[in-house]
């Protein structure tokens, strides 16, 4: 199933934005080359929505190539809803076991 759709929340693109002049202030042109990397993700996502598998919490997670980012997204009928694009290291999907 593919979505037809896709519809990208404010906090989604706040956290894009912010993440592209983070690198762009970092290095020139690297801003632009994630733009392009996250805009490879999006079409990725829309075209083949399912071999994202959903988790637990009824989400789909999307990795951005070349960079430590990560699209989460969730499939409604024929819209793909972005919610978030966020570094792995600072919020990691995995929560750590606890030590007993």
């Amino acid at each position: 199933m593919k979505a037809k759709a896709i519809e990208l929340r404010d906090l989604a693109w706040q956290e894009w934005q912010e993440a592209s002049l983070h690198y762009e202030l970092e290095q020139p042109k690297l801003g632009a080359r994630f733009d392009k990397a996250v805009l490879k993700a999006i079409e990725d996502l829309v075209r083949v929505t399912c071999s994202y598998p959903e988790r637990v919490n009824g989400f789909r997670y999307a990795p951005v190539q070349d960079f430590p980012y990560c699209i989460v997204f969730e499939l409604t009928g024929g819209l793909a809803i972005v919610y978030s694009v966020f570094h792995m290291s600072r919020r990691p999907l995995r929560s750590k076991k606890r030590r007993r």
